[in-house]
Order: structure tokens, then sequence, then C-alpha cells
């Protein structure tokens, strides 16, 4: 736990690098931030993961783990719908990242949680508070929302995973879907961060932002990385939904 009034976090970059970088630059703009928190995904599914996770590693304050970042530690074992093409993938990923980026994903958090002056607390995830995989719909019932969250003891849930930004109280809880950097998916292409602000009287107040970038950019990036599946990635870049 670290004390801070105002935090940044971001999510799900997947090796999309212009995207992270005009994140960043929105940081820069935006800040100071006391603490910047990254919840996960930072390579898998990308052309520059290796750039990627060194970017988010320098800048972050806290780097947290993703269920990409697991799987590609493990070569997939924890992905029950492990399929050919991610396979692939994940093969392709580790051979750029090499083996000390590894170590760095093998050890990242999984959770972290930032207090303000008056005890009012944020709790970062990746994709809820109980595991790496299970999504937290906007259209959840509340029944199944309480079931992850129960006995966090947070003000403020902040997590990505889905790559679909959105806001929501449940009971005395707020959460806030952060989304994705590097490949949303509600059919808005920018890349997708959060900031969360605590003044006395207010309490903690959040914002979702959105920042172009120059998507074909990636695009030419994709096609010359060599990595497999690349059309099948510049198509779920270009459509940014998940049809």
């Amino acid at each position: 736990m670290t004390a801070a009034t105002r935090v940044a976090v971001f999510c799900d970059v997947h090796g999309n690098l212009p995207a992270l970088e005009a994140v960043l630059t929105a940081f820069d703009a935006a800040g100071p931030f006391d603490c910047i928190v990254a919840a996960g995904d930072y390579c898998l599914n990308g052309p520059q993961p290796a750039e990627c996770l060194d970017r988010v590693v320098e800048r972050a304050t806290v780097v947290l783990k993703g269920n990409t970042d697991r799987d590609i530690v493990d070569h997939g074992a924890s992905d029950p719908d492990l399929g050919e093409k991610k396979r692939a993938t994940i093969a392709w990923t580790r051979e750029q990242l090499g083996d000390e980026r590894l170590d760095t994903l093998d050890t990242l958090d999984f959770d972290f949680r930032v207090s303000a002056p008056d005890g009012s607390t944020i709790l970062v995830v990746h994709a809820n508070p109980r595991d790496l995989d299970q999504h937290m719909f906007p259209d959840m019932p509340e029944t199944e929302v309480s079931r992850l969250t129960a006995g966090i003891n947070a003000t403020v849930l902040v997590f990505g995973h889905l790559h679909i930004p959105y806001v929501r109280e449940v009971g005395r809880l707020r959460l806030f879907d952060v989304a994705s950097v590097g490949l949303p998916r509600d059919g808005d292409r920018r890349a997708v961060w959060g900031s969360f602000d605590w003044t006395e009287g207010s309490g903690w107040q959040g914002q979702i932002h959105r920042v172009d970038y120059d998507y074909g950019e990636t695009v030419l990036r994709l096609l010359d990385s060599g990595m497999p599946h690349r059309e099948r990635r510049i198509r779920d870049l270009l459509r940014a939904t998940y049809d």
C-alpha cells in the first residue's frame, strides 16, 4: 500500500508502442501523479513486446500482472482455451522478450492498494480481485459483481482486461474499467487510461480518458514484425470490437 492523492492507471498495452507513448505523453500533460499503476497485459499480440515492457517498467511506479503476462511465462499452460494461434504468438513473444524480461513478468504482483489521507482506498487489479481471467462486464448482475468483490475493503476498484471502458457503482463500491491502451474493444480506436484524484470533502474522483495516436503506424509495425497471424491482429486493432 502507498499513500497518494493523485493516481494514474493504465492497462492492456498488448505490444502497441505508439499507443503506449501517447498515453505516457498524456500522463506528462495531466500530471504530476503521486503514483502510476500499470495493471497488466503488456506484451502479447502486438509488434513491440520488449519495447513496451521496458517503457512500462521505466515509467510506472507499480507494475501488476495480467493474464497474458502469466500465459507468456508458462507457455499458456494456465489458459484452458489455449489454441494454436495463441501458442504460436506466445512462442514468438517469448523470443522477443528474452530471459530477463520473462523473469520480470514472472515476479509481478497481483494487486496494489492506494490509500488517501482519510483512509479511503483504491484497489487496482487486472481483471477482478479474485483471479486474472474472469471478466467484470458492465451489465453483470450485482450478485455476480458482489461475489467477485466480497471482502476487498476498498472505496474504488480499478481494473482492465475487458478492453471496454465503463464506470459503475455496486453498493458502496465504485468500479472503473480503464480498458486498454493498445487494443480497445468498444469501437473506439483511441487509447484509454484513468486518473483518480482525492480531495478533502470530495474523496476519490475518477475519470476515464481517451488519447488519439497514429494506429496506422502500429499497423505498419505489425506488418514488419514477423509475428504470426499479423492479419488477425491488424483486424482486431482496426475494428476495435470483439466481433
